[in-house]
């Protein structure tokens, strides 16, 4: 129900408002009335109604005022301003304020029902797509921070994002260090927890020593490493100089109390925040060298030596990036990514055969590491690498690789398309237990399948061709003729065997979804 107030001076309209209207019948409850702007506010901090239906000219606080203070308190309360005057700067003052809607009176019953529909329907689509926003925001901030590392925004895009995930990124110079563990298999952790659960200590640990020591952003990466993002003042060789304390002290903070160690991989600090993607190359070229220099300890590109050249990053973003998209069973995307890469080595001239060579077996061992159970299903690894050493051209190397990609892009597909199914239909066998359960959600569904709701509300709507609420609505209306034909239950009694507490409500639902009311389609029945 959606709690209304109703503030205006004359007290006729107030009693003609509260008694001609069916505000329950509607989905409404009428929480109070005040005959002035001041006792209306009173009233608002009281009650919290999510809509007010007010006077403009009142004594004490004005219509205008009131509404003022209600948009900055509670901004998602929505208002219709009342008024005698049809005047254009009164309607303008009320757009400016942005009011739901502006009403002349007399005021119709009937309108002024339907306009108390639009702004609760209104409402609550802003309040969904806020919670969505709110919801989404650590995946946006992990996508944001994963392009900005592989280079792919621009300074505007880095301005703008940066501001709107609240990021804080303003510095003199960046930083980037790579922290990877080197035992995920250490025993104390694999027996009671995994892997991941050590990755998010090693986080933990990460941000706690970076809140301490300076300032700056820590996130996963897609490998099992972690990534922090140094923000510091002075220059460069400060800036260098604070990330490598940085990176010692998380050192040797995870082997005092996590019992394990990692390795460092500290990248060049630059001026710009758009050049974090060659820190980040650096850093992950130093990461490269444990294990020939040893691990447990902080490694620097000034000591392994520079890092690559950025022809060289783009093709290892590519390469990376392949990937991605093949675990996405992105086919168009992957095949296209590889022609760049081909074309990027034909226009060269540079790439020897053996180093062709070479560069398959790379983009092939990552596609068996990275996709490593959908891999099982084709030829054995060295079956393929043995085929690639006796190709001559770059095209018949590539030809090899987009065959791979196109029958590992298949089994992908394939197994998401059988999971999705296998996921649906246990979320549909959940809802058809459950449905009287009031407040059953996409939220308790997701929880019970183990994915988020955003990606169940997805497949849900793909595979059902139906949303997640609709079907429910539907599956309880179902339920509900079902049993107003098939029992002697009274209305109120279907209502709570369908997820309603509230009959009035049930009764509005069910006359929506059916065109007649429960008690006339029980003597439709009869």
């Amino acid at each position: 129900m959606y709690k209304v107030a109703i503030i205006d001076d004359e007290v006729i309209i107030i009693r003609g408002l509260s008694k001609n209207i069916d505000w329950q019948g509607n989905g409404f409850e009428l929480v109070g009335s005040a005959s002035d702007g001041e006792e209306g506010l009173k009233l608002i901090a009281e009650q919290r109604p999510q809509l007010i239906i007010t006077d403009i000219r009142m004594p004490f606080v004005d219509g205008f005022e009131l509404t003022e203070q209600v948009v900055r308190n509670y901004p998602d309360t929505k208002i219709i301003m009342l008024t005698s005057y049809d005047d254009f700067e009164f309607a303008k003052r009320a757009l400016q304020l942005k009011v739901f809607d502006y009403l002349l009176k007399p005021v119709d019953s009937d309108k002024l029902l339907e306009t108390a529909k639009r702004a609760m329907k209104e409402r609550e689509y802003e309040c969904t797509m806020k919670q969505k926003v709110v919801e989404g925001m650590p995946l946006l901030k992990q996508r944001f921070l994963e392009k900005l590392i592989d280079g792919k925004l621009t300074p505007k895009e880095i301005g703008s994002g940066s501001d709107f995930l609240d990021l804080q990124l303003a510095a003199s110079h960046y930083a980037v260090i790579l922290l990877k563990a080197d035992d995920y298999s250490y025993p104390e952790y694999q027996n009671r927890f995994g892997k991941e659960v050590l990755k998010y200590c090693v986080l933990n640990v990460s941000e706690e020593t970076l809140a301490n020591l300076g300032r700056g952003l820590v996130f996963n990466s897609f490998e099992d490493e972690v990534v922090l993002i140094v923000c510091a003042e002075g220059g460069q060789e400060e800036a260098e100089q604070h990330a490598y304390e940085i990176a010692e002290t998380i050192r040797g903070n995870v082997e005092k109390f996590l019992k394990t160690t990692v390795t460092a991989g500290i990248g060049s600090a630059y001026g710009q925040a758009a050049e974090i993607a060659f820190s980040y190359q650096g850093a992950r070229s130093a990461l490269e060298f444990r294990h020939i220099v040893g691990t447990n300890r902080v490694l620097t590109v000034a000591d392994t030596g520079d890092a690559p050249h950025k022809k060289s990053v783009e093709l290892n973003v590519l390469e990376k990036e392949l990937a991605v998209k093949v675990k996405l069973g992105l086919e168009g995307e992957a095949l296209a990514l590889l022609s760049s890469m081909e074309q990027a080595i034909i226009k060269s001239h540079t790439v020897s055969l053996s180093r062709m060579r070479l560069i398959g077996v790379e983009i092939t061992v990552l596609l068996y590491k990275e996709l490593e159970e959908q891999a099982k299903q084709l030829d054995d690894f060295y079956a393929v690498y043995t085929k690639q050493q006796q190709m001559q051209t770059v095209y018949e190397i590539f030809a090899s690789i987009r065959q791979l990609v196109i029958e590992l892009v298949t089994i992908v597909n394939d197994q998401r398309d059988h999971q999705m199914k296998k996921v649906i239909h246990r979320a549909v066998a959940y809802m058809e237990l459950h449905y009287d359960q009031e407040g059953l959600s996409l939220q308790d569904v997701s929880s019970v399948v183990h994915i988020s709701p955003t990606y169940l509300s997805i497949i849900f709507k793909k595979e059902k061709n139906i949303n997640f609420s609709d079907f429910l609505y539907q599956l309880r209306m179902n339920k509900a003729m079902e049993l107003l034909r098939m029992s002697d239950l009274k209305s109120y009694e279907v209502a709570e065997k369908v997820g309603y507490r509230n009959p009035q409500y049930f009764s509005v639902c069910f006359k929506k979804y059916t065109g007649i009311s429960p008690s006339e389609f029980k003597q439709v029945k009869s």
